[in-house]
This record gives C-alpha cells, sequence and structure tokens, in this order.
C-alpha cells in the first residue's frame, strides 16, 4: 500500500459501490468509483460505465 504524507487506510473494497467501466482507448475492464474514473492499464480517461 502507497501513502503520500498522510494515515494508511485499510479499505474493504467488496463494500464500496464500484461500478464497471470499460475503456474506449485500450479495451480494459474494471471497476471504479468516484467522480473522474481514469483507466488503471493506460491511465486514460475515455471511458464508459457499462
Amino acid at each position: 500500500m502507497c501513502t503520500v504524507g498522510g494515515p494508511m487506510a485499510d479499505v474493504n473494497m467488496k463494500k464500496l459501490k464500484t461500478k464497471k467501466y470499460k475503456c474506449l482507448k485500450c479495451g480494459n475492464d474494471f471497476k471504479g468509483l468516484g467522480k473522474k474514473v481514469i483507466c488503471p492499464s493506460c491511465q486514460s480517461d475515455n471511458v464508459e460505465e457499462v
């Protein structure tokens, strides 16, 4: 786990309300949350909710 100047947080990803996304640049399918979702593979913000 990586932190930058703050306390570490143990987050249980199964309890978070994630949504499924598809990257329109590289085709990667992934789960994400938040207002600005970025593809974990290519760092593109050109994604759509599926």
